[in-house]
This record gives structure tokens, C-alpha cells and sequence, in this order.
């Protein structure tokens, strides 16, 4: 069996969550993982901990009754680091206080804004993440632990990281599943269906409609609203593709859809907010990225091309469409010059 281990990034409010921090590294690495994460926070370590977040396989957040330190924005690294998470497409797991309002006066935020500010972004962390788990004592944590970072592996599995003595085996296994599949296929006839071909297809006629959430920025304030774009594939395969011309690893489709949003999303906004005048942090909804993804690929657009030295699979599009972005952009000069 291999010798592997996984990498959790463990983000809190701060000092007041230490005992929690310890009980959490403790426990995590009798049961095979790695933690990391940065105690203290301040403008000059928060690229520092986007690294540590691009390299892990799993993001736990731990709240208990504070916000925690803010950034100049007034958003808290807590909350910073959670949004990178999501925006990273990493795995996340909470871990939050059963009654935060219950513990200890000294835990709890002194001032009522920044208490509104803690309340909100748990009711948020409550809707938008598929993994919460409460706990009351220390011992219900560490047992909350053991029980569902298992499960995050099944439910979300991931590379992990194998002891170099290890890579022997790890071939082995290679070779053993080839033999494998190998006798599968022969006794079956064929490959099994590529799990990417079951949707319908689309044309680049053809709309998507999604929905994606942004910031928007309004008389000195921001605001988090959802709006519901609609697009047509051409226009979403011109905007892939344009950036996929280079093999990019994987991330690059939430992001380069994300910046779109972050630069066409203003129209939306001012539908529900007439006065507002900038956007920000756009985030398409997960499962309408999977399926763009998949339509991307099966429609042989942009297909998979291997990995870079960091394991990452690495994605570009194909001659095919390269053509037709080149069709594309002569139409779109076409209908300029008319």
C-alpha cells in the first residue's frame, strides 16, 4: 500500500482559535495529513498563504465568535482566504462553533459591526458550503475530524503526495491496473463510454444560462449580489479560447471566465443596483463551470494535453478550434464593417 499523505490548509479567525488549531494539526496528522496555515496575518504574508493554498489538496476553515482581523478592505483574512479557496476550485470543509454566542465574552467581537460582519459570513459559509460540521468542546471537534476528513477524501479525492521510496510502488500499481484494463477491455470489446459524452452537444448557436455571484460597489459600500447571465457558446468558447491558445492548467477556466465577469458584469449589477459603478470578485457557479468544462472538451474545443511539474492537468484548445475562432473574430469584422 502506498505511503501517501494530504495537505490541508487550516484558515482561522486568529489567536483566540489556537487551542481548536492545535487539537485540529494534532488530529490530522494521526489520520494522514499535513497541515499548514499562517497564525498571524498581515498584508505582506497574504501571498504567502495564497501559495500555501494553490499547493494543498484540501481548505478546512475553523470559526468560532469573532471575524476576525481585517484587511485594509475591511473584509477579514478569514474571509479572504476562503473566497481565494473557492476561487482556487480547493475542496472546503468548516468547522464552526455549535453557539458561538454561548462561549466566553473575551472570544467574542466587542464591537456590533464587526459581530454582523462574523454572523453574516457564517450564515454565507452555511448556504454556499457543502461540508459544515458543528462542534460545542474540544473533544467534539477532534472527533468531528477523524469522523469527516475521511470522508472529504471519498467524497473529493485528490493526488495526495507519495514518500519518494514510495515511487516503486507506485509503478507497480501503474502497471498492474494497465494489465488490468487491459484484460477488461479485451473481454468487454471495447472502452468503456467516456463519462464526458453523455451530454447533449451543443452548437455554438446554442445558450447557457448561469448564475454567478460579484461584488458591487455602490456609494462607498459593497454589496455580494447573484445575477443570471446568459450566453451564447460562441461568445463563451471566444472567451476560453482566446487564453487556452498556451496550455493552462485546469484553475484557468473559473479564472479566465471570472475576469470576463469582473469586466462585463456591471450591466447585471445595476439591474438590482441602479447606482452602482464598479464590480468585483466574480464567481461563476461551480456546476455551470462543470458543464462548460465538459461541453468544451466533448465538442473537441478544448481538450486535456498533460501536466506541468506541479501535476496540474494542462488543457488547450485544438486545431478545429482554431479554426473556428479564427471564423470567429473574420465574422465579428464582417458585421463591424456592415
Amino acid at each position: 500500500m502506498l505511503d501517501k499523505r494530504y495537505q490541508v490548509f487550516i484558515t482561522t479567525s486568529g489567536k483566540e482559535m489556537q487551542p481548536e488549531r492545535v487539537v485540529i494539526s494534532q488530529t490530522l496528522i494521526g489520520i494522514g495529513f499535513f497541515s499548514w496555515g499562517l497564525e498571524q496575518r498581515t498584508p505582506l504574508s497574504t501571498a504567502f498563504a495564497r501559495r500555501q493554498i494553490d499547493d494543498c489538496d484540501y481548505v478546512l476553515l475553523l470559526l468560532g465568535s469573532q471575524y476576525g482581523e481585517q484587511s485594509v478592505s475591511g473584509v477579514s483574512y478569514l474571509q479572504l482566504e476562503y473566497i481565494y479557496a473557492v476561487t482556487k476550485q480547493k475542496p472546503v470543509i468548516v468547522f464552526m462553533h455549535e453557539s458561538p454566542d454561548t462561549r466566553d465574552p473575551e472570544l467574542q467581537e466587542s464591537k456590533q459591526a464587526l459581530k454582523d460582519k462574523f454572523h453574516e459570513f457564517r450564515n454565507q459559509l452555511q448556504k454556499e458550503v457543502e461540508q459544515v460540521v458543528t462542534y460545542r468542546t474540544l473533544r467534539d471537534l477532534e472527533l468531528a475530524v477523524r469522523s469527516y476528513m475521511p470522508q472529504m477524501l471519498e467524497r473529493y479525492p485528490v493526488l495526495g503526495w507519495v514518500r519518494p521510496q514510495s515511487i516503486q510502488s507506485l509503478q507497480d500499481e501503474i502497471d498492474r491496473l494497465k494489465s488490468k484494463l487491459k484484460k477488461v477491455e479485451m473481454s468487454q470489446g471495447k472502452v468503456d463510454d467516456d463519462p464526458f459524452l453523455s451530454l447533449p452537444k451543443v452548437t455554438l448557436n446554442d445558450t447557457l444560462s448561469f448564475e454567478y455571484k460579484m461584488h458591487a460597489y455602490q456609494d462607498g459600500n459593497f454589496k455580494e449580489l447573484s445575477a443570471i447571465r446568459e450566453m451564447s457558446w460562441a461568445d463563451i468558447f471566444q472567451v476560453l479560447s482566446s487564453e487556452f491558445v498556451q496550455a493552462l492548467p485546469e484553475e484557468y477556466f473559473s479564472r479566465v471566465l471570472n475576469q470576463y465577469l469582473n469586466k462585463t458584469g456591471l450591466v447585471d449589477a445595476q439591474t438590482q443596483m441602479p447606482r452602482a459603478h464598479a464590480v468585483s470578485r466574480a464567481q461563476i457557479n461551480i456546476r455551470s463551470l462543470h458543464i462548460i468544462k465538459q461541453q468544451m472538451r466533448q465538442n473537441d474545443w478544448i481538450v486535456p494535453v498533460g501536466r506541468d511539474e506541479r501535476q496540474r492537468m494542462l488543457w488547450q484548445v485544438t486545431e478545429k478550434s482554431l479554426k473556428h475562432l479564427k471564423d470567429l473574430k473574420l465574422l465579428d469584422k464582417q458585421i463591424t464593417a456592415f
